[in-house]
């Protein structure tokens, strides 16, 4: 290949590139992700935090703009379910599920690395109401003695907090 056709091909692609940037897919992607912390960008996008999304369209953002997109994806996807339409992408749902019971080695997600893909879903986002796969509640259910109940209860109340935190100590041994 010589130098014009090389540079006649790189023009093509920065062409292309271009045009891809301009989309509404990767625009909508790239402000929700932005938005809820998962990614920075040097770019101003729209942030749009309540923005619901189809996944072939952030699939297709992260194939063809931005790859870190789809590093990103299967956590946002795990952490904000409510926020992207439904869908039957079985590597994606593989790779959740994975994530879900927080397993070592896992399937790749088109391409990247199941242990980069694992970092953010740990990953502390802007919005602090919605909790890391680590700091999840696990609802348990338990028949206590009205005796114990009651006790537990009044140290609640004189600690000045929840009956939940009053257990939580005790077991932690805090």
């Amino acid at each position: 290949m010589n130098k014009e056709a090389l540079i006649l091909r790189i023009k093509k692609q920065a062409k292309r590139d271009a045009k891809n940037r301009r989309d509404p897919r990767f625009i909508e992607t790239m402000g929700f992700l932005i938005a809820k912390g998962f990614l920075k960008a040097n770019h101003v996008f729209p942030l749009l935090p309540n923005k619901r999304l189809y996944i072939d369209d952030a699939i297709w953002a992260g194939q063809n703009v931005e790859p870190r997109i789809l590093e990103v994806l299967p956590a946002a996807v795990l952490r904000l379910r409510k926020h992207f339409y439904p869908f039957e992408n079985m590597t994606l749902l593989t790779v959740i599920d994975q994530l879900r019971r927080r397993e070592e080695k896992g399937d790749a997600f088109f391409g990247m690395p199941y242990e980069k893909v694992k970092q953010w879903a740990e990953f502390p986002l802007l919005d602090k109401r919605v909790k890391s796969v680590t700091q999840k509640k696990v609802v348990k259910t338990f028949r206590l003695d009205p005796v114990a109940l009651e006790r537990l209860k009044r140290v609640a109340e004189e600690k000045g907090v929840t009956e939940t935190e009053v257990l939580e100590t005790l077991l932690l041994g805090a």
